[in-house]
């Protein structure tokens, strides 16, 4: 899965907002500045968020965002669903769309176990993850996210299994 710079900018959106979640309001310039993304940019993504209402929004001079519920109840997985159109691996794996191939391609299932991996991986990450591993001030990563998903092993217990059986 490549990652669009939308889902990128959308996680730091919803970490910055997380972070300052005891603040009444947050403005989005202060977000832009912080964060490094472009104005028109932050707009859109913001407009995808508080649809999928993991953000709320005041609307005025003295308006701004808010982080939309409890940061342990909103996942990676969540955030990047909000802004993404798609955000599977291959197309045998899209539920929408699909390819012409998939009654007779032996790849569907091995495709089909890797995208569950990695999404049940990202669906185990919550906001709350990212602020108690590294809300020290350290940098907040997803590829640190994963590494702590990897050495669980949890989410990736099926995937490793079909690999070591031969399935796969």
């Amino acid at each position: 899965m490549n990652l669009t710079s939308r889902s990128r900018y959308a996680l730091k959106i919803m970490l910055d907002l997380a972070h300052r979640r005891d603040e009444p309001l947050v403005r989005r310039l202060e977000i832009a500045s912080r964060q490094g993304i472009p104005s028109k940019y932050l707009d859109q993504i913001l407009i995808r968020l508080r649809r999928a209402d993991l953000v709320e929004s005041v609307r005025g001079r003295t308006g701004g965002y808010r982080i939309g519920r409890e940061i342990n109840q909103i996942s990676v997985w969540e955030v990047f669903r909000a802004v993404e159109d798609g955000i599977y691996p291959v197309e045998c794996v899209d539920e929408h769309h699909g390819c012409e191939f998939m009654q007779s391609c032996a790849a569907v299932e091995p495709w089909q176990i890797i995208f569950d991996a990695m999404r049940k991986c990202l669906e185990s990450m919550s906001l709350m993850d990212f602020e108690t591993r590294f809300g020290n001030g350290q940098k907040n990563t997803l590829s640190d996210g994963v590494q702590e998903c990897r050495q669980g092993r949890e989410p990736f217990r099926a995937l490793t299994e079909e690999l070591s059986s031969g399935l796969i």
